[in-house]
């Protein structure tokens, strides 16, 4: 596969799947932004900023679309957690990544 077939994919993997997910999770999703996957045997790990605010990781099986919430942290939770003690650089560029145009619900 191609780069572009690769990220047609995963858009309509998102858009059919992900998205109508968190939209039941969060009262209301402005933005959603895939921070990190992982490729699995069975299945793909995603994570992803919401709002700005909060940031869930998701396994989607790809045998049957599946999805098992692997958990909901803050923002800043996260920021420190890939950072450490020198966060606050990570989380204004986390914030700022929520609110770009592409990201918008």
């Amino acid at each position: 596969m191609t780069d572009d077939q690769l990220m047609e994919k995963f858009n309509k993997m998102e858009q059919e799947i992900v998205i109508p997910y968190l939209k039941k999770i969060f009262n209301k999703v402005d933005s959603a932004c895939c921070l990190y996957q992982m490729i699995e045997q069975g299945e793909d790990i995603y994570t992803y900023l919401i709002n700005g605010e909060c940031v869930i990781t998701l396994e989607i099986s790809r045998v049957d679309n599946s999805i098992i919430n692997g958990g909901i942290i803050t923002v800043e939770e996260y920021a420190k957690m890939k950072k450490g003690k020198q966060y606050n650089h990570y989380l204004k560029e986390l914030l700022k990544l929520s609110q770009r145009n592409d990201f918008q619900i």
